[in-house]
C-alpha cells in the first residue's frame, strides 16, 4: 500500500477518535499540531542545559494543554493561536537571550513562529506575527551589538539540544505545509464535490422546467382543441336560433361559461411563455375606440343579473387609429374589468379611457371589497391574491394581474393601482400611443356579407380530430352552401388527395400524427406540380406557441388563425385570401 493511500486509510479512523470539538475544518491539524509542539516542548526540559529551562519549557508545555482544554470547551481557535504564539515569542526570546543571541541556534524557532497563525488563522495573523519576529531578530542584534547578551559559548553540552533544534526546524517547515496543503486539497476536493453536486441540481431544475413548459404547452393545446368545438358549435347553433329567448338564453350561459375556461386556459399558457421568455407582441394598426367597447361589452351580458352601475366613459379627443398589439391590449382591459366585477357586488364599475397627449390612460374603477393595506405589494405577483379565503370565494387562478402587468410593459407603458380595504380599488395603466393614420387595405369585418357566397369553391380541411374537422365544414358550408369540402387526417393524407384532386383553399391544422402540418406544407409548396405548390393554405391551429408558429408560417402558409376561432372571422379570412390568390 502506498503511502499516501495508508494516510487516507488511517487518518479518517484517528480523526473520528478525537472529540467532536476537534474533528470541525482545521481544527484537527491544530490540536496535532499543539500535541506536537508540547512534546517538543517537554523534551527540551529534559536536554536543554540551560538554567531554568526546565521550569519554563514544562510550563508553557502545560500552558498548551490548557488553552487546548478551553478550546474544547468552546474558546475561539483564532485566540487560542494568537496566545500559544504571543507565550511562544516570550520563551524564544528568552532562550534566545541565554543561548548567545543572534549566534543561537535557538534563533531558528522563530522561523516557525508565524507558521500557525498564518495557515489557521489567515494571511494577515501571518503578517502580523512575521512582523513580530522580525523585530526580536532585531532586538537580539541590538542587544548583541550593546554587550548586553552574553557571548555564545560552544561545547559539549550544547551539541544534543542545536541539533535537536535544526532537525526539529528542518521537519516543522517541511511538515506544517505538507499538513496544511493537505487541508487546503480535501476543501478543494470538497468544494468540487459541491461545484459537481450544485451543477447536476441545476441540470435537474433545468429539465424539470422545461418538462414542465412543455407540460404546460402540451396542456394548453389539448385544452383548446376541444374548446375551438365547444365554442364553434355554440356559435353556430346561436346563430340558427331565431327568436327562442330561453335557448339562447342558454347557449349564452354557456357561451359565458366557455370563454371564463378560455381565460384560465391563455393565462396558464401566457405564464409558461412568460416563463420561458417567449411572451411577445405583435403590434397592428387598429381603431382604439372598438377594441374599447369589444372588452367592454364582453360583460354586458353577465352585468345584466347583477345589481350595479356598468359605465364607460372615453374621452371623446381620443385617436381613431393606434398601432400596438391590439390582443393584449385587450386582453389587459379584459382581466382588470373581470377582476373589478369579480369583487364588486354592488355600486358601480367604471371604465374611463383619457387621452393625455401623449399617451392614453385606462383606468378601471369600483367599489368592491378593496384589497387590504399589508397585501398590496404582493398584488402584481404571480398566483398571488389578497388572502387565503379570496380564491375559494371568488375563484381565480391569481395569473391574471401578474401577466397584466408585463404585458403593459411590453407595450411600453406602466400599470399600478390605489385601493382602500372595503371601499374599492382603481387600477390603472398607461400607454405611449399616438394617433396612427388608417391602414391603406382593410380585410373584411365579420359584419360585412361574403361577396363570393354563390361560388362552388373547393376547400380542404387538414385536422386529425373529426369534431374540429366537422366544425369547419358546417362553418364553410354555412357560408358557401355550393363549396365541394373534403377531409384529410394528416398530412401524408393531404398530399395524396392534393396529387390527384385541385383545390381552392387548404385548412391546415399544424399538431398532427404521420406527418404535421408543417411538413405537409413544406412538401405542398416544394414537392407537388403547378398549379397544386401554389394552392392557398390557411393554418388552423390550438398551438400558440410563438417559436412553432413561426415555423408554421416559414413553411409557406398565406395566414394562420389560433383555434378556437370566430367562425365570422374565419369565412372573412377565407373570402380574403381566395379573392387575393396569387
Amino acid at each position: 500500500m502506498k503511502a499516501s493511500s495508508k494516510v487516507q486509510y488511517w487518518l479518517p479512523r484517528i480523526l473520528a477518535q478525537l472529540p467532536a470539538r476537534f474533528q470541525q475544518g482545521k481544527m484537527p491539524y491544530a490540536f496535532f499540531f499543539a500535541l506536537t509542539v508540547i512534546g517538543v516542548l517537554l523534551a527540551y526540559a529534559v536536554l536543554s542545559p540551560y538554567p531554568y529551562a526546565s521550569v519554563i519549557f514544562s510550563l508553557f508545555a502545560a500552558f498548551l494543554m490548557g488553552l487546548l482544554w478551553r478550546v474544547h470547551r468552546g474558546m475561539s481557535l483564532d485566540l487560542a493561536v494568537n496566545l500559544a504564539t504571543g507565550l511562544g515569542a516570550c520563551v524564544l526570546l528568552y532562550g534566545v537571550w541565554v543561548a548567545g543571541g543572534i549566534y543561537s541556534p535557538r534563533l531558528a524557532w522563530l522561523l516557525v513562529l508565524p507558521l500557525t497563525p498564518f495557515y489557521v488563522i489567515g494571511r494577515k495573523a501571518g503578517i502580523f506575527w512575521t512582523a513580530v519576529v522580525l523585530a526580536l531578530q532585531l532586538l537580539t542584534v541590538a542587544a548583541n551589538h550593546m554587550g548586553w547578551i552574553t557571548p555564545f559559548e560552544t561545547g559539549m553540552a550544547h551539541v544534543l539540544s542545536s541539533f535537536m533544534t535544526y532537525a526539529l526546524v528542518t521537519c516543522v517547515l517541511i511538515v506544517v505545509p505538507l499538513m496544511y496543503d493537505h487541508v487546503y486539497r480535501e476543501a478543494l476536493e470538497l468544494g468540487k464535490s459541491h461545484q459537481r453536486e450544485l451543477e447536476e441540481r441545476q441540470q435537474e431544475l433545468m429539465h424539470s422546467a422545461q418538462m414542465r413548459e412543455h407540460f404546460i404547452a402540451l396542456v394548453s393545446h389539448e385544452l383548446r382543441t376541444p374548446m375551438n368545438a365547444i365554442l364553434g358549435f355554440n356559435a353556430l347553433l346561436l346563430a340558427r336560433l331565431g327568436d327562442k329567448p330561453e335557448a339562447r338564453k342558454v347557449l349564452n350561459h354557456t357561451r359565458q361559461s366557455a370563454d371564463h375556461l378560455m381565460t384560465v386556459i391563455n393565462d396558464i399558457l401566457d405564464y409558461s411563455q412568460l416563463q420561458a421568455g417567449q411572451l411577445v407582441i405583435q403590434p397592428e394598426t387598429f381603431e382604439l375606440r372598438k377594441t374599447i367597447e369589444n372588452a367592454f361589452e364582453l360583460f354586458l351580458p353577465r352585468v345584466k343579473s347583477m345589481d350595479l352601475v356598468y359605465r364607460m366613459e372615453i374621452d371623446e379627443g381620443l385617436p381613431q387609429w393606434v398601432h400596438t398589439d391590439r390582443h393584449r391590449l385587450m386582453q389587459v382591459l379584459v382581466n382588470l374589468l373581470g377582476n373589478a366585477l369579480k369583487f364588486t357586488h354592488q355600486g358601480r364599475v367604471v371604465l374611463r379611457v383619457q387621452w393625455q397627449n401623449p399617451g392614453v390612460l385606462f383606468s378601471v374603477q369600483d367599489t368592491g371589497i378593496g384589497i387590504p393595506q399589508d397585501r398590496q405589494a404582493q398584488i402584481f405577483s404571480r398566483f398571488s391574491q389578497a388572502n387565503g379565503d379570496i380564491q375559494s370565494l371568488y375563484g381565480g387562478n391569481g395569473l391574471g394581474l401578474a401577466i397584466s402587468r408585463t404585458l403593459v410593459h411590453l407595450l411600453g407603458g406602466e400599470i399600478d393601482f390605489e385601493s382602500k380595504h372595503g371601499q374599492g380599488s382603481r387600477f390603472w395603466f398607461h400607454l405611449p400611443l399616438a394617433a396612427s393614420a388608417a391602414p391603406s387595405t382593410q380585410e373584411h369585418t365579420p359584419n360585412q356579407l361574403l361577396h363570393t357566397r354563390s361560388v362552388p369553391w373547393r376547400f380542404l380541411i387538414v385536422d386529425d380530430h373529426p369534431v374540429n374537422r366537422l366544425l369547419a365544414r358546417q362553418v364553410l358550408k354555412n357560408a358557401w352552401p355550393d363549396s365541394v369540402i373534403e377531409e384529410a387526417g394528416d398530412g401524408q393524407q393531404a398530399l395524396d388527395v392534393l396529387q390527384t384532386k385541385a383545390f381552392d383553399l387548404v385548412l391546415m391544422d399544424m399538431v398532427m400524427p404521420v406527418m404535421d402540418g408543417i411538413e405537409a406544407t413544406q412538401w405542398i409548396r416544394q414537392q407537388l406540380p403547378m398549379p397544386a405548390q401554389n394552392v392557398v393554405i390557411l393554418g388552423l391551429t390550438a398551438n400558440v406557441n410563438p417559436v412553432d408558429l413561426e415555423a408554421f408560417k416559414s413553411k409557406g402558409l398565406n395566414d394562420v388563425m389560433l383555434k378556437p376561432f370566430v367562425p365570422e372571422h374565419m369565412c372573412a379570412k377565407v373570402e380574403h385570401w381566395l379573392l387575393h390568390r396569387g
